[in-house]
Parts: structure tokens; sequence; C-alpha cells
């Protein structure tokens, strides 16, 4: 027979596991991401800097508009662990790293990674994380405490249950940024499993002083903690139903004086400084956004009820995880609360007292919570998060579990737990790859950069591009999308934010291509960029409607932030300017995509890069004489250069007698837009005297003047002869 583990080493596991996760999240998600993270950090500083309470007043605002909603415990604790490191250093690198480009929707990150911020100012941030992390690890030890009194025979209840409460991304998300909700979850979890304790143990009264006291605790991290009274008096109503009056009247007044003791000067003075124990009138009179000026109707407080569950699992700030995440997390979190009715009818008529618990104590608190979040969401501007649901993530947890084994036989329940426990291991790790896409700086690249159309130009502020990518050529049809790749660098820090501008024009400067915004997805603002580091950036170009055959330009360009007309100079390699903007490639438009041909079976000629000659069909005056001629152009791979056409009608001396030195299609069909697969024909004349022609010959030379080699014909090396006149 199989030894089952011992509880404490899957608790140690548990919480060896949410150490693990929350240091990888931690890693990503830099220090000033997370909801409200800089006002809770100015909250903060607030209280290392002044050294008291504030008031409620519109310039507690200008310091913080954290400091109105919440009781101060989150914050006194950080900053007393902050103690001793520098305050304005600290406060000007949280400045510093705010992304003013989030407010404009034009990244989904809040901050910006300032690569030559010193450690000692980002210190007070990161200890202002540890401490929310502690209520994550409380969250944890609560957790698997109030399971292990539903469920105390089977320690893998337990487990599962502190992996569902706080496995959950989001909640890894809020345990490693500056905010109190942790702590809010923690203290939560702490009332409950000391509430259930006393009740299924039969503890004596005292215990309710601790339950009290822990209340306390909780009210001075978040208002709303204190709903958690509800469960909290229902687990007393079961006490003192189950030991009577008399030491019921005494838990009773040993757990007020436990609040009171903890939290009671709190409230005391919110109700003699506005006359109120929770301030809300104040609040909303000095906060606007506390209040809407129209609450929502019931019909569309129910229309936000998908965004809350998705916001529950998987909204961190402006990055939203990915749609099937979010259909796998709703599935889970369905077909929990499915079991968990099954269980419910399977009650028997005097249940155990852990079962009473589990669904006249948590399953209560869970709906109160849920009614809770839609009473933000109809009246609180901003309230429509799920994520404020994680007061709650202690009983979900329990209750998920409980929903989950009860499709199971009883033999079965301790495999339903370690898959339990394995789901949320693996969402948790499975996001990380998407978060670190979201949040992390986007990556240097190794060695020498090598891209299709290198450039060596600079801008004033510091931006270098050193190349352009266009892998799929430079042509386009209406609907398809034209990859290009920059390749940026810098050789110093660049202490200004620069918005990047890609603009597509046609040929009468309308503009059919506009991206304003900023550098790697949103991901990379200037401050960001690291000297002599080189990174990619990526775009797809799109034009949805293209009347006829043209050629457009692309064009890029810098300027800062809150001057869009200030654009930056560009310099090329001899630091000759350039202008305010830089062409970047000729894009060849069509009104529709074109079919590829097949490779000509015989080629007349082919060039070292893939340009392949199909056809020249020579034509002929009235005398007989050459006059022009028609090309077809098949190349074989995407071509990334401007090279020109030449022909020479020659005499037997190999004398020019005429000479044609132009792009394709005059300029229509540049070579740097054509795709492998294209089919290009030209048709070229010639005027002057040709009587004494002897052959024709075509080749190409580049913006250098180096003629192109030639493949094909062997034994040509530059130019390939397309006609010689018959003996």
């Amino acid at each position: 027979m199989r030894r089952s583990i011992p509880a404490r080493w899957l608790l140690a596991g548990v919480v060896i596991v949410f150490l693990a996760l929350a240091l990888i999240y931690a890693a990503i998600i830099p220090v000033f991401e997370g909801f409200d993270a800089q006002a809770h950090y100015k909250a903060i500083t607030y209280f290392r800097a002044e050294r008291q309470l504030p008031i409620l007043s519109p310039e507690t605002v200008q310091r913080s508009y954290e400091l109105v909603p919440h009781p101060p415990l989150y914050y006194v604790i950080s900053a007393l662990a902050a103690t001793g490191w520098p305050i304005d250093e600290a406060l000007d690198v949280a400045r510093a790293s705010i992304n003013p480009y989030f407010d404009k929707s034009l990244s989904r990150r809040q901050s910006i990674v300032l690569p030559s911020a010193p450690w000692v100012a980002l210190a007070p941030a990161w200890l202002a994380r540890i401490v929310a992390l502690a209520g994550g690890l409380l969250t944890i030890f609560c957790t698997w405490w109030l399971a292990r009194l539903i469920v105390p025979a089977t320690p893998t209840f337990a487990l599962a249950a502190a992996a569902v409460a706080t496995f959950n991304p989001q909640f890894l998300f809020t345990a490693v940024t500056i905010s109190n909700d942790a702590w809010a979850a923690g203290m939560s979890a702490l009332v409950l499993a000391m509430g259930a304790d006393a009740v299924l143990r039969a503890r004596t009264p005292r215990a309710w002083l601790w339950v009290g006291a822990a209340m306390g605790v909780a009210a001075l991290t978040k208002y709303s903690t204190l709903f958690v009274g509800v469960p909290t008096a229902i687990l007393y109503l079961l006490y003192l139903r189950q030991h009577g009056w008399r030491q019921g009247a005494t838990a009773l007044g040993l757990a007020a004086l436990g609040f009171a003791g903890v939290a009671g000067w709190w409230f005391v003075r919110n109700w003699l400084l506005y006359g109120e124990l929770v301030p809300l009138n104040r609040m909303a009179e000095i906060l606007p956004t506390m209040r809407r000026p129209q609450p929502f109707d019931l019909a569309r407080t129910l229309e936000y009820v998908p965004w809350l569950i998705a916001s529950f699992w998987g909204v961190f700030v402006g990055v939203i995880a990915p749609p099937l995440y979010l259909d796998v997390t709703h599935w889970f979190m369905g077909l929990g609360l499915v079991g968990i009715a099954v269980a419910a009818l399977r009650l028997r008529r005097n249940p155990p007292r852990a079962q009473v618990v589990l669904f006249a104590v948590l399953l209560p608190w869970l709906m109160v919570v849920a009614l809770i979040v839609l009473h933000w969401t109809r009246t609180i501007e901003y309230g429509e998060q799920g994520r404020l649901a994680h007061i709650g993530a202690s009983a979900f947890g329990v209750v998920m579990v409980a929903g989950w084994q009860a499709f199971a036989p009883e033999r079965w329940r301790p495999v339903v737990h370690w898959a339990i426990t394995g789901f949320m291991v693996a969402i948790a790790v499975l996001l990380v790859p998407f978060l670190q896409e979201s949040f992390g700086v986007p990556a240097a690249l190794a060695g020498t950069p090598a891209p299709d159309r290198p450039l060596n130009v600079r801008f004033d502020g510091g931006v270098r591009l050193l190349g352009v990518d266009l892998p799929a050529g430079a042509a386009l049809a209406p609907g398809q999308a034209l990859p290009l790749t920059l390749y940026f660098t810098t050789d110093q820090p660049i202490p200004d934010d620069y918005t990047l501008f890609l603009h597509l024009a046609d040929d009468q400067d309308r503009m059919l291509y506009q991206f304003d915004g900023v550098p790697g997805e949103g991901h990379h603002p200037t401050r960001q960029w690291v000297p002599g580091q080189v990174f990619t950036d990526q775009h797809m170009i799109r034009v949805d409607e293209i009347p006829a055959d043209s050629v457009a330009t692309l064009s890029l360009g810098f300027y800062p932030i809150a001057d869009p007309s200030a654009r930056q100079i560009a310099y090329d390699g001899q630091d000759q300017p350039l202008g305010d903007r830089l062409v970047l490639a000729k894009l060849r438009l069509h009104p529709a995509a074109a079919q590829p041909a097949p490779a000509p079976a015989a080629p007349l000629a082919s060039w070292q890069n893939g340009i392949v000659l199909d056809k020249a069909a020579v034509r002929t005056d009235a005398t007989g004489l050459p006059a022009g001629v028609t090309f077809t152009w098949t190349p074989t791979r995407t071509q990334q250069q401007d090279y020109t056409v030449f022909i020479q009608i020659l005499d037997a001396g190999n004398a020019i007698l005429a000479q044609v030195d132009r792009q394709p299609q005059e300029g229509l069909y540049p070579t740097s837009t054509w795709r492998a697969g294209d089919v290009i024909t030209d048709t070229v004349d010639w005027s002057g005297d040709v009587s004494r022609w002897e052959r024709i010959i075509v080749g190409l030379y580049g913006e250098d003047g180096q003629r192109l080699g030639v493949t094909l014909p062997p034994g040509a090396l530059d130019a390939v002869e397309i006609t010689r006149r018959s003996p």
C-alpha cells in the first residue's frame, strides 16, 4: 500500500511552488506595473515623508488618490520596511518610470524600465512588493488551514484549495505588484480560518478575541474586507448554537474587544473627522471617481459579468490574457460551480459541521463577494474589476475543489486534487511567455545585425536606424499584410520620449497607412533603450483600398511625444542631414493580388541576386532597324535594392550607338519592389542612328554604379547579349 505524503510536506511544497512562481512573475513584471501601482507607491512615500495619518482633502488627493479610499496598514508597513532608504531618489525614479504613452492608449505598459535607475532608488519599491507578497503567503497558509478544517482526513484537498486560491495568474500578478489587494485577500482568509477553527474545533470563547483582532487588522488593510463580517457572523451563529448563550455572549464581547483594540481608534477618528465610520461621502466629495454620476441599471451591470469573470483570471491592467486561456479558466470555474451544486444535492439531513461551514458559510461569502463586485461595477468609476473578488480567494479555492471532487468516487478524489493542483501550476507557467512578451523589454540581438537593407541613419535625440527587412518584398494588394522589420539602437542614453512614425503616401502625398506610436509593439519607449543594444521592431503594413497600380513612399521618423510638429532631423553615415523624415522604401501597390508565375523553363539570362530575364522581344522600325525591346522579367528571389537596367546598341567595334538607362517601367516598377514569382513586363524604346548596329546587350547596375554579375549564359560577365544582326 502506497504511503501518503505527509501534510507538512504538501504545505511546504505549495509554498515553495508559489514562491517560485512569484519570483518568475516579479522578474517579468516591471517594478512599477500594477493596478494603480504609482498611486500606491506615492501613498507609501507619503507615510515615509510625513509620518502622520492623512486628512481626506483635495491636497491629499494630490499626494496620492490611494490615500483616500484605503486605511493605512499596507502603506505603513511598506514605509517601515523602507526605513533608511532615500526618499527623494525613490520618488524621482518612480515619476521618471511613468509611461506617458499608456494614457494615450499607445502602450499596454504603465511604466518604463529605466536602464540607469540606481538600485538604492528602486529598493523601496521592491520592498513594497515583498510586503505585498507576504499577503499572498498569508492567503496560502490560511486557505490550507481552512481546507484542513473542512476536509481534515485528506491533505491533498488543502493542497488543491491553496493552489486554486493563489496560483491564479491574476492573483500572482497582484501579489508581486505594489498593492494592498493581496493583503486584503490574506486577511480575509485569516478571519475565515480563525472563525471556522473556533466553530469546528469547539474553541473556548477566548478564540473569538483573536477572530475580532484579525477582523480589525483586515479592516485596517482595506475597507472591503469589512464584508468578511458576513461569513464571520454566520460562523458566530453556529458557535452560539453549539455552546449556548453564555459562552456565545462572552465570545461576542471578546470579538468586539479584539476588533476595537486593533481598529477601533481608526473608525473613531473617521467619525470625529468626517461624521462617518467609513467616510464614503467624503471620499466621493474629493475623489469623484468613487461614485458614478449615474449608476448603471441592472441590465447594464449584468453586461459586465463576462468581463468581470475574465478580469478575475487574466486582465493585467492593460494586458488581457489570450482568449483560449480565458475560455479554459471559465470552464474550470463553471464546472466547479456545477460540481458544488451536485454536492449540495447530496447533503444529508444532518450534515457534519464541516459541510455546514462549506455550504452555509463559504458559499454565501462567495455570493456576497460577487454582489459586492457587481455593486462596485454599478456605482464606482473603474470599479468593473473582477480582481477585486480576490478578497474571497480562500473560500473560492475550497469551494472549487469541493465542486470538482463531487464528480469522482471517494477513492479517486486525491487524484482529482493532484490534477487540480497540476492544472493551476500549468496555467500559471503557460502564461509566463505571454506576460514576458507583454511586459518584458525586447531582447537585444546577439552578434552583428545583418538587415536585408543596411542603413546607418542617426536622428536628433539619439535614435539610430541600422537597417530594414522587407522579407515578403515591397509590394501590396488590398487587405494584404506587408511585414516590416526595423533595426534600432542608440549610442547614448535617450532622456526623452520620442514617438516613431511610419507613413505610407502615394504620389499625390495622400496618406495610405499611418503608424504613430512606440517601438516594440508599445513595449520599448526610447527612454528605455540601452546604449549599444540592437533590437528589432516588427510592423505589419496594410492598405485597404488601392484603385490603380502605383508606387508609394514609406517614410520613417521621430518626434517628441508632446510636439508632433517637432520632427527630429535624420543624418546619413557622413553626418549629412536628410531632412525630418527618412524614405525607407518604395512600395508597389496593385488593386489585386498578383498570381505567381511559374519559373521559365529556359530563361534567356539570370543575374547573381536571382533576377531572371525570361524573354526579350526586339521590335524594328519600318526600315528593319531595331527600335525597341520588350523585356519579361521573372525574379526567383525577392529583391531588396534598386537597380538600373541599361540597354546598349553596339556596332562591330563595340561602340555605343544608342543607350537607355532607367528603372523598369520608367520607375513605376523599381527592382526593390520585385518579389519571387512576379512577372514584370517592360518596354524600352531608343532613338538615334543605329544603322551600323551589330548587337544589343542588357545589364543592371546598382546605386553605386557597379554592374551586377551575370550567372547565365555561361561566360557572360556583367551584361547579356539579347540579339545580334544576322550575317
